[in-house]
């Protein structure tokens, strides 16, 4: 772990109370991101530019500029400026940090501009890419994207194409959210030819560590990869995976501006892959009863209520039938004004195997100009709570298709959030559809699995 040490970051940490910037800055982008999308913000691609626009900062053309800089006008206006004549994928990242830089307190004290003092900004600057990175390629969307890519340099790069992003970006944002085993690595040049690794991530199915400052072996073609675009692939038993083979595809990628040495992004696959079970690392989709959870053991029922207290006349009424004990205890909750507060939830046990979860994420009943009530932050803060509830009794999660319906939440990306936070989590969620009626979404999602025969009346809907 780095020992954080700029003026910036030290603010941040002290700020947050939260002694993993890296967390924090990610945390604060998916935020930014999630109220973007309340107001209408679409992709992908995803421009920042338009992002600024919902955040009120201006965004200029500037050619005397060599990448990208964050202006303050005045106390509470701020600038980004930008070098024209880049490719559009630089443009969308530099801007993209720019905005990662309003993330810090401290924006308005002073013009941000990466190429100043490049060693004393480096923990602030890489802060601001991995803030880029959530930017352009944004939490709960990009999930399902890259859940569907080729696993392969091919299929990343069919993904910076669709964002319009940076192939690092990619790397990056990939591991993530992969629900297969694999690792990226990148690698600088030096200037004894040895290609060093700067920094690597892996996904959370992939076992194996790489040592700091690794030094790719010289034998490997990831050293044919000088020049940015050029790619090899290899099937290889390096010292650091334990005797076994694996595939290794390298493309060259751009240097960083302050030492100009060739750099390249490596990307690891085991050979072969475990197989695992059809509902493993996917929500189950069926047709059912959310009120009446299917399965063995505990089971939690998540709900999605609003700021007005009441049950509603769909989903909540039929919980309130079957559970008189929650109408009981929504009541009892919507009086505590100090605790009914958006973002925060309530459990409540039905019966000796079932519990309610309701999550208060939805501001009233309807839309108000452009923005959607459901808010996503706070459905977000709610699933993170789901997640610890369910770790705590070793549940099973169940629920309709929350805040898509009156909440007017898009359901793909309430998919990727609960993918993300229950999923990625080894929490099995089932999500119930009503039966008679078809699901066709335009999208269907790679991070889903319907089961079309889960109801004897699947015959009658199509």
């Amino acid at each position: 772990m780095p020992k954080w040490n700029h003026k910036s970051v030290i603010r941040l940490m002290e700020e947050s109370g939260n002694d993993d910037p890296v967390n924090e800055i990610r945390t604060r982008a998916r935020n930014l991101v999630l109220k973007a999308f309340e107001l209408g913000w679409e992709g992908p691609p995803y421009s920042p530019i338009e992002l600024a626009k919902f955040l009120n900062i201006d965004v200029i053309p500037n050619d005397s500029v060599t990448d990208a800089r964050i202006v303050p006008l005045n106390k509470k206006h701020l600038q980004i400026q930008y070098n024209p004549f880049q490719k559009p994928t630089r443009i969308n990242f530099s801007v993209a940090h720019e905005i990662a830089h309003t993330l810090f307190s401290d924006c308005e004290d002073d013009i941000r501009n990466r190429e100043d003092e490049p060693q004393i900004n480096r923990q602030l600057e890489q802060l601001c890419n991995t803030a880029a990175a959530e930017i352009q390629l944004p939490y709960a969307v990009f999930s399902n994207d890259a859940n569907t890519a080729r696993p392969s340099i091919e299929g990343l790069i069919e993904l910076a194409t669709k964002y319009k992003a940076s192939l690092e970006s990619v790397f990056i944002r990939y591991t993530e959210v992969i629900d297969k085993p694999c690792a990226i690595l990148i690698g600088i040049f030096q200037t004894d030819s040895k290609i060093v690794i700067d920094y690597y991530k892996a996904s959370k199915h992939f076992n194996l560590q790489v040592p700091d400052s690794f030094e790719v072996p010289s034998n490997s073609k990831a050293y044919e990869c000088t020049s940015p675009g050029w790619t090899s692939r290899e099937s290889e038993s390096w010292g650091i995976f334990k005797n076994e083979e694996y595939n290794i595809f390298s493309i060259g990628i751009s240097p960083y501006r302050r030492d100009n040495k060739p750099r390249v992004g490596i990307l690891i696959l085991p050979m072969h892959e475990q197989q695992k079970s059809i509902s493993e690392d996917r929500i189950v989709l069926e047709y059912g009863d959310a009120t009446k959870p299917r399965g063995n053991g505990i089971k939690i029922i998540a709900q999605v209520v609003n700021t007005s207290g009441g049950l509603g006349i769909g989903f909540g009424k039929a919980l309130a039938k079957n559970y008189p004990v929650v109408k009981k205890e929504m009541e009892k909750w919507h009086s505590n004004k100090g605790d009914y507060i958006l973002g925060n939830t309530n459990l409540i046990q039905v019966n000796d195997t079932t519990y309610v979860f309701q999550m208060l994420a939805q501001k009233g009943l309807y839309p108000k100009g452009n923005e959607i009530p459901l808010k996503y932050n706070e459905l977000r803060n709610c699933l993170i709570q789901l997640a610890e509830a369910a770790h705590e009794l070793k549940a099973s999660v169940h629920m309709p298709q929350i805040g898509a319906g009156q909440a007017k939440g898009d359901w793909n990306i309430i998919l990727g959030m609960i993918h993300d936070e229950l999923i990625s989590k080894e929490i099995k969620v089932n999500i119930y559809l009503l039966p008679g009626k078809a699901y066709n979404p335009k999208v269907r999602s790679n991070l889903t699995i319907f089961k079309e025969d889960s109801t004897w009346e699947t015959g009658k809907l199509f």
